[in-house]
């Protein structure tokens, strides 16, 4: 699998100018992630974080505790935390690494920049926040379907034998007795 860079990644949602890829490489910071850390955004603009190699999880909990995994991430994504549904719920709170991962950021700052000098970064980010609401989509549907054909197409989806099962079980809203037991009929 060829590993992209960001610039790459970012050509496959929009046509990028050649002054703005120049000015993007110029702004681009690589970062090199545990598996477990925590990533945040600061609240004031969306996260955004380009996942070179590695696998995450977007995630926020309620008021009980309870975990609820929104997204999963794989090596050449875009991972995103901004909120959802008009800025009345989140997607997720924080990313948690699931791997060791590479990373590939900009900072807020130069993110500003790139809005107010660029003319695509404003489309682009629409085709950004599209896909974003597309992997929502992706969680709805699986959601919406009987256990085991949900189990089955989120293996078909994501890299399920890298994904603890009590991760899965929590991102498909089905207790982790009842995937078990979907795995048991496999």
């Amino acid at each position: 699998m060829k590993i992209f860079d960001l610039t790459d990644h970012l050509e496959e949602f929009y046509p990028l100018g050649s002054e703005f890829k120049n000015a993007l490489q110029a702004v681009m910071i690589d970062q090199k992630f545990k598996k477990g850390e925590v990533i945040t955004s600061n609240g004031v603009m969306p996260g955004i974080w380009f996942l070179r190699k590695g696998l995450a999880k977007g995630n926020y909990f309620d008021l009980n505790g309870n975990e609820h995994i929104t997204r999963f991430w794989r090596q050449d994504e875009t991972m995103l935390l901004a909120e959802a549904n008009g800025g009345t719920t989140p997607a997720a709170d924080q990313i948690i690494l699931l791997e060791d991962s590479l990373l590939t950021t900009i900072h807020e700052r130069s993110v500003t920049y790139l809005f107010n000098r660029f003319l695509e970064a404003a489309k682009l980010s629409s085709k950004i926040l599209l896909n974003d609401r597309n992997k929502a989509e992706i969680k709805s549907h699986l959601c919406s379907l009987p256990a085991l054909q949900a189990y089955q197409q989120f293996c078909m989806v994501f890299p399920f034998q890298r994904i603890m099962q009590r991760d899965i079980s929590c991102y498909l809203e089905i207790s982790p007795s009842w995937l078990s037991d979907v795995r048991k009929n496999l």
